[in-house]
């Protein structure tokens, strides 16, 4: 990820313990079908795919994997909710991953037509009035070339956009900053109780399309913002180092190297 004027690394995740941690707000069910049939509707778009070709193969998905996802089906009304849209959330982002290279489409094209979905749904007219962070904001950045009320503008869809997430008991609680030492070369997305994790990390282990709604919504916004950057997704369990006992709950994205496109 590069380094600092003074040697030191950046864009490394080190988000812990949120300092005002919000509680996760009971699945909506309805938002949270609504998000897959984005996913679903960018795929058709970006593959010339029909629909129907499509719903097949995530119902044949669901079929393969169905029993899986069945056992761990246990605990109370919420937690079977919520283990439920990880089983469809995997099952649609893995016949998603198959039609597209089936058509050779790249995922970057279903995530620039995913982004743009989910801007056009919740954060049509955000700009950046709309960024909110716990950090102070940032007067003077050095050595960018960059055109920064993009990024901010950028930025803010992102930061109503987690809102509606928020609102749909999608996840807990968002920070988003862009951190002074680093010279405006690096901006972190970091998410607490992020409810599709599992399925993301599942995912992500089998070479699968593991990059979820909160990644295609930063690639779309910074590239309509004619920003450049590199990208890395970190899965976090913040109550313990062990791998033994590790059950990740948060997301963070760390965007890293910012630059013009």
């Amino acid at each position: 990820n590069g380094v600092r004027k003074d040697g030191t690394p950046i864009g490394n995740p080190g988000l812990g313990a949120l300092c005002e941690p919000v509680e996760l707000l009971p699945l909506d069910t309805v938002f949270a079908e609504k998000l897959l049939e984005t996913a679903i509707k960018s795929a058709t778009l970006v593959s010339a795919t029909k629909e129907d070709y499509l719903q097949k193969a995530i119902q044949d998905t669901k079929d393969l994997v169905r029993p899986s996802f069945e056992r761990s089906m246990i605990g109370s009304d919420e937690e079977k909710r919520k283990k439920s849209f990880n089983f469809e959330f995997y099952s649609v982002m893995r016949a998603i991953t198959n039609v597209l290279g089936e058509r050779r489409v790249s995922i970057r094209d279903f995530q620039l037509a995913w982004g743009r979905e989910l801007v056009s749904m919740y954060a049509p007219s955000a700009n950046r009035k709309d960024y909110s962070s716990p950090f102070p904001k940032i007067d003077e950045f050095e050595d960018y070339d960059y055109d920064k009320n993009k990024l901010l503008d950028a930025l803010g869809a992102v930061t109503v956009t987690m809102d509606a997430f928020k609102s749909g008991g999608i996840l807990g609680f968002v920070e988003i900053s862009i951190p002074y030492d680093d010279y405006g070369s690096v901006v972190t997305v970091a998410v607490d109780d992020y409810v599709p994790i599992t399925a993301e990390i599942l995912l992500s282990e089998q070479k699968l399309l593991s990059q979820g709604p909160i990644q295609a919504l930063v690639v779309y916004l910074l590239e309509n913002a004619s920003v450049a950057f590199a990208a890395d997704t970190f899965y976090l369990d913040p109550s313990t180092t062990s791998q033994t006992a590790y059950n990740p709950t948060q997301l963070l994205l760390s965007l890293s190297n910012l630059r013009k496109m």
